[in-house]
């Protein structure tokens, strides 16, 4: 089932959530500065952003974070300010993106908007009506404003694929990523089933000569009783991530694993060899037990991973685009944008970048 997010945490609104595809040809033709009417917070361009929406959404914003284990900030904090600033500058960004939906005609599904909310209440609520009314009122919501940000989001959406619809990757260009990208990221490293028992005595944690000298004491015990192998294991172990399993672990022949530790397991010639001299290492020293042959190195080849990189490729370009074409939409609202006394957005304004595969 296709998962619906809920959009409803302020700094998560769906301005930001798809932060990435702003504006285009600015929905206002005209720069003057609008007026803030009566009842208004703040204007942009032919917007008018209410008081009660303010109000409204500082409330839910501060319900979220005290849900979310956070005071509530004090009255002439601070915080207040902050999260007064970080309200307005959702609402003014949620206001650009309304405007230029609007200039694109890009217009709400109300069918999608029923479906994306009927998912939504079975996700978060159950499909049950007294859970879900407990959740809006634990948010500060009311269906409306929910039901107004999945149309806001569509909207996002909507400008975000309008953007970006010119983006492709060649079969060129993956293939340059392949080849960057080739040993780290699509070679997969010999590996090996091994068993081991750590030795670390007094300096604990500290490796040193006495750790390999009881090392190889414990070694003839070893060798005098082969058998007997996880009970030795149990009994002299140092590793409590494997001595009750025998000490048992798949390593690979890479940097997650200690060189010295990996150069004597992957030393062994044969399955059922064990380490002679034990092999010292920063844990201490270890008697290593080949459990298995060498799995050679795989590469994937690019034809395999191909369609991936292409993917992988075009959704980042997309979102440099959609994050250039917002950041650039937010400029052309500056001028177009007013605020009433004792109002304001943050006073370092970022772009705020998401990601959205739509």
């Amino acid at each position: 089932m296709r998962k619906v997010t809920p959009l409803v945490i302020l700094l998560a609104s769906l301005a930001l959530f798809v932060a990435a595809c702003g504006g285009s040809d600015s929905g206002s033709g005209s720069n003057e500065k609008p007026t803030v009417a009566s009842g208004s917070v703040a204007a942009v361009a032919t917007q008018q952003i209410t008081q009660a929406q303010f109000d409204s959404l500082y409330a839910s914003a501060v319900k979220q974070g005290v849900a979310n284990g956070q005071k509530a900030p004090k009255k002439g904090s601070a915080e207040e300010t902050t999260l007064k600033q970080q309200v307005m500058q959702s609402l003014v960004q949620n206001a650009e993106i309304s405007q230029e939906a609007t200039a694109k005609k890009i217009k709400v599904d109300p069918k999608k908007v029923d479906s994306d909310l009927a998912a939504f209440k079975l996700q978060c609520c159950q499909n049950k009506p007294a859970k879900y009314q407990a959740y809006l009122k634990a948010q500060g919501l009311t269906e409306a404003e929910l039901t107004a940000q999945f149309e806001l989001r569509q909207q996002a959406q909507g400008l975000y694929d309008n953007v970006t619809k010119s983006v492709t990757v060649t079969a060129e260009e993956a293939q340059k990523q392949y080849d960057k990208d080739k040993k780290t990221k699509y070679t997969t490293a010999q590996s090996r089933k091994v068993a081991h028992i750590l030795i670390d005595v007094p300096p604990k944690g500290k490796a040193t000569d006495a750790d390999c000298v009881k090392a190889a004491e414990v070694l003839k015990e070893v060798q005098a009783n082969p058998k007997d192998w996880n009970a030795l294991v149990k009994k002299y172990s140092a590793d409590p991530g494997s001595k009750d399993t025998g000490g048992v672990y798949t390593i690979t022949d890479d940097q997650n694993w200690d060189a010295d530790f990996r150069k004597g397991a992957f030393g062994l010639a044969n399955t059922g060899d064990i380490t002679d001299p034990p092999v010292k290492s920063q844990f201490g020293c270890h008697i290593i037990k080949a459990l298995g042959p060498i799995t050679p190195a795989t590469v994937k080849a690019f034809n395999d991973v191909k369609q991936q990189i292409i993917d992988e490729m075009t959704q980042a370009k997309k979102n440099e685009v959609a994050t250039k074409w917002f950041e650039g939409v937010q400029k052309s609202y500056e001028s177009k944008t007013a605020f009433a006394k004792g109002y304001s957005m943050p006073p370092a304004q970022t772009t705020s970048t998401a990601t959205t595969t739509g």
